[in-house]
C-alpha cells in the first residue's frame, strides 16, 4: 500500500507527499510530482491548477501578513481541494491511502 498526504504548501509546486517507504520507492523522495501519478491528465491538470491557485493567496512580499483572499475565495478553494481529493482517491484506488491534511491555509 502506498501512503500519501494531500497537503498544499506555499511554493512547493506539489500537493502530495510520500508517507511510507513504498510511496518513497515508487515516487522518489518526500514530495510527489503530479507527473508521476497514475491518474488521468484531467486530474493532473486540476491538481496543478490548485497548486498554482493556492500560491496566489499568499502575499509573497509580506508572507506573515493576512492572506490576499477573502473568506469567500478561501472557502471556494477549500471546496475545490476537497472535490479534487475525492477524485484522487477514486482514481488511485485501493492500493493507495491518502490522508487529507485538514489545514489548507
Amino acid at each position: 500500500m502506498y501512503k500519501l498526504k494531500y497537503m498544499f504548501d506555499w511554493g512547493s509546486g506539489v500537493c502530495l507527499w510520500s508517507m511510507n517507504k513504498a510511496a518513497e520507492e515508487k515516487f522518489g523522495d518526500y514530495p510527489v510530482s503530479t507527473d508521476t501519478l497514475p491518474v488521468s491528465q484531467k486530474l493532473k491538470d486540476e491538481l496543478e491548477y490548485l497548486i498554482k491557485k493556492h500560491d496566489e493567496a499568499l502575499n509573497w512580499n509580506d508572507p506573515v501578513a493576512d492572506l490576499l483572499w477573502d473568506n469567500t475565495q478561501i472557502q471556494a478553494f477549500e471546496n475545490a481541494a476537497k472535490r479534487t481529493y475525492k477524485m484522487l482517491c477514486d482514481e488511485l484506488g485501493a492500493d493507495y491511502e491518502i490522508e487529507f491534511y485538514k489545514r489548507i491555509f
